[in-house]
């Protein structure tokens, strides 16, 4: 049985190496990838010593998500993975001009000046905080503001989801976006009486030594011979038990199934003709863009000391920065001796147009607010610059249900499948989580057939939970 899979980021790559793995022969998977080379937002770049991300800058490994560590070690990368310094366990929060650490436990957060007086004894009071009632459609800011207070949920939670999503807290669905919050509250009572209760192992923080496209072109060269890049997919239409995807090139390709690994509003086009339907309810995922700015800079010409991951922006700030990673602090081997790497994010649901400016525009800006809160005087040595207009999906209020409904509409048409981070969690690990499951799903026999079907870990009701940085925000609680 031949299958087609659409987009070539992680999601598609994963999706087409275990198909391929699954298939008695493996030359019956075509990824199609209508870029020059596969990836997606995971790309690297690596120059003059410097190691540069484009994208992701690494990803969890949890105990209760296997599936990217057996990934690693069935590709033979486990020996490559990095993790990050315990350094980078201290996080800041840019607040009134000054960069505050975010204390990683109650006792730290007496002492420390990221909440007032009063902040701190409202957030003291949340194991007293009885549980809602109902919860459904509540955002996430509205979540933190009931449980922990308006000034923790603004300081705190709101500077950490726009780090993780773009996103605005105030938009956001909290069941869809961050669904460990209500977990935990609807099972302790607390959050922080959860976080006391939690006996897994913490989440390690890792990447590889060559950057996060290890990963990517080791699929990649595993895939050799079923991708077809520069296929950009325009049409797709059923008949007679058969998919034909059509290109721009007017080439086309056929099969019995066909996977969607991309986003939800660039899978809309190609359904406009053939169900338009679901392309309106495709079309319906809302995004947010973002800049990625890089700049390297000699050690001596950064007067403040790099001791931690870096830092986040308050909305009050009123800055085009959501936030910036100190590279070089958080992994080895991240710039040469001597020079340090940052990397700064700008734009997101705040600053929606941010992402559309040209690269030199996008440089300045990043340069004239990170020298403004942390005193650099000079211009980098080296800059980088990318652009991701559509970059992650915004889960706004109503996601479960949009993608409860996509799903729905998608399985009226036998042998389709979508997945990514449109549908099933933004983060890195969610959409290899993603692609495991549709390949699975792919591979399993008729419900008739006496053959069981492969086993894999049955789906999170809810997407994984997308960023180290809400958990040490919820330690601090």
């Amino acid at each position: 049985m031949r299958t087609i899979v659409i987009g070539g980021g992680i999601t598609g790559l994963v999706a087409a190496h275990r198909l391929r793995q699954g298939s008695r022969q493996g030359s019956h998977v075509t990824l199609l990838e209508a870029a020059g080379s596969c990836g997606g937002h995971v790309m690297t770049a690596r120059e003059a010593g410097f190691v540069v991300e484009a994208g992701p800058n690494g990803f969890l490994d949890r105990d209760r998500e296997p599936e990217p560590m057996a990934l690693l070690r069935e590709l033979g990368l486990e020996g490559a993975l990095v993790q990050a310094r315990p350094s980078a366990k201290r996080r800041f929060v840019l607040r009134g001009g000054r960069l505050r650490l975010v204390p990683a436990s109650p006792v730290l957060l007496l002492a420390s000046d990221v909440l007032s007086p009063a902040g701190k004894l409202r957030l003291a009071m949340e194991p007293f905080i009885p549980p809602a009632a109902g919860g459904a459609g509540e955002s996430v800011h509205a979540f933190a503001t009931r449980r922990l207070g308006s000034e923790a949920a603004d300081v705190l939670v709101d500077a950490a989801v726009s780090g993780i999503s773009d996103g605005d807290s105030r938009a956001l669905d909290v069941p869809a976006a961050f669904p460990q919050m209500p977990a935990m509250e609807r099972e302790h009572g607390s959050l922080l009486k959860a976080m006391l209760a939690r006996r897994e192992r913490p989440p390690r923080l890792v990447s590889f030594a060559g950057g996060m496209q290890a990963l990517t072109d080791a699929l990649v060269e595993r895939l050799c011979g079923a991708m077809r890049l520069r296929a950009r997919a325009v049409r797709v239409e059923r008949e007679a038990g058969i998919w034909r995807v059509t290109l721009c090139d007017r080439r086309v390709f056929e099969a019995e199934r066909l996977v969607l690994a991309i986003g939800a509003s660039h899978a809309a086009k190609l359904f406009r003709d053939f169900d338009p339907g679901l392309a309106r309810a495709l079309s319906g995922f809302p995004h947010a863009g973002l800049a990625v700015v890089a700049m390297a800079f000699r050690e001596s010409d950064v007067p403040r000391a790099l001791d931690g991951y870096g830092y986040l922006a308050t909305r009050d700030e009123g800055m085009d920065t959501l936030g910036v990673v100190w590279e070089s602090s958080l992994f080895e081997g991240r710039a040469p001796a001597g020079h340090v790497l940052l990397r700064a994010m700008l734009g997101g649901a705040r600053r929606p147009d941010l992402a559309h400016l040209d690269e030199a525009a996008l440089a300045a800006r990043a340069l004239a607010e990170l020298s403004h809160v942390m005193g650099i005087r000079v211009p980098p040595v080296r800059t980088w610059v990318w652009r991701w207009p559509r970059a992650i999906t915004q889960y706004t209020c109503g996601h479960l249900e949009r993608v409860a409904h996509v799903r729905a509409l998608a399985a009226q048409h036998p042998g389709l499948e979508l997945c990514g981070t449109s549908y099933d969690g933004i983060s890195f690990t969610a959409a290899i989580l993603s692609a495991e499951r549709a390949a699975a799903r792919v591979l399993a026999p008729p419900a008739s057939s006496p053959e069981p079907a492969p086993e894999r870990s049955a789906p999170d009701p809810l997407p994984p939970q997308t960023d180290f940085l809400l958990t040490e925000t919820a330690r601090a609680v």
